[in-house]
């Protein structure tokens, strides 16, 4: 468990936009990297006022040694030959990534990313990244994280962390602390019900998060949250909060495409995307926002 805390100076008509990414799986043939790209190029036009934290599985990071789920041809075209590397200088039997899996993804994701690092307040590990540490000794979220520190401050966050962001007026003393709890998750729910069951006892968990997030099942169930109540400097209050599922990023089914791990397994097919929180820390207002493509 890892606690980040974010200092952010804030005018009264200052809104703020969180966003989780998470669950991209680059380096299948089943990620849907255009939209991933247009979801960061829409991050970017909000500058200081966007906030992502990293929900984790960044790569998908499969290896030949993952006997259940390794399949060489759901392997993205880019990975299966790299054609940047070196141009003319290597032979085309070397320009492939196919034994090279962990740096070709890494360099990939960075690619991707690189428009926003400044941006991110911390990157989550996820079980995709870290089984490749495990299984093939390559620390997959060391190298993310030192390509997303070249200029940039962005933590570790570990497989959970709680976020304080906490919000100070300018030329005022007043200050506004919303609280995250973010993990990746674990378990393979297959219907609406558990995913929405899973991220509610996560938050019933930790009662003081304000945002509850949960990644790793590919949804963006979004349970309501029963008030709680408290009391706050003598004075009885109704305390409200969010909490979601992060989405993804992974095609489940794809036409024209090798079945993936998770058709295979009969899952059910993801949701696309990624929800955004709109945080007024003036008006003390929260508010969700999910979008469908059609």
């Amino acid at each position: 468990m890892e606690i980040i805390t974010r200092t952010i100076e804030y005018t009264r008509s200052d809104r703020f936009f969180f966003y989780d990414l998470s669950d991209f799986h680059v380096g299948a043939v089943h990620c849907d990297e255009k939209s991933l790209i247009e979801k960061v190029y829409e991050i970017k036009q909000y500058g200081r006022q966007a906030i992502v934290l990293g929900g984790g599985d960044y790569g998908d990071l499969i290896t030949p040694n993952d006997l259940k789920r390794w399949d060489a041809r759901i392997l993205a075209p880019w990975l299966i030959k790299d054609t940047d590397v070196l141009g003319d200088k290597l032979p085309e039997w070397m320009k492939s990534n196919m034994d090279n899996i962990g740096p070709g993804i890494l360099k990939r994701v960075d690619e991707i990313l690189c428009p926003i690092w400044g941006s991110f307040v911390g990157l989550i590990e996820g079980n995709h990244d870290d089984g490749i540490r495990k299984h093939n000794h390559y620390n997959f979220m060391k190298e993310l994280l030192l390509k997303a520190n070249k200029k940039n401050d962005v933590s570790y966050a570990g497989v959970q962390c709680f976020l304080v962001l906490h919000f100070v007026r300018k030329n005022s003393n007043e200050v506004h602390d919303i609280i995250i709890h973010a993990r990746h998750g674990e378990g393979a729910a297959r219907t609406s019900g558990a995913r929405a069951l899973a991220v509610l006892r996560m938050a019933q968990s930790t009662p003081e998060a304000d945002i509850t997030l949960m990644s790793h099942l590919h949804g963006q169930e979004s349970p309501d949250i029963p008030q709680r109540l408290v009391v706050r400097k003598g004075k009885l209050k109704e305390k409200n909060s969010l909490a979601t599922m992060t989405g993804a990023w992974l095609l489940a089914y794809k036409q024209g495409a090798p079945p993936s791990y998770l058709e295979r397994y009969g899952s059910p097919p993801s949701v696309l995307g990624c929800p955004r929180i709109i945080l007024d820390p003036d008006k003390g207002i929260m508010t969700l926002e999910k979008s469908r493509s059609l």
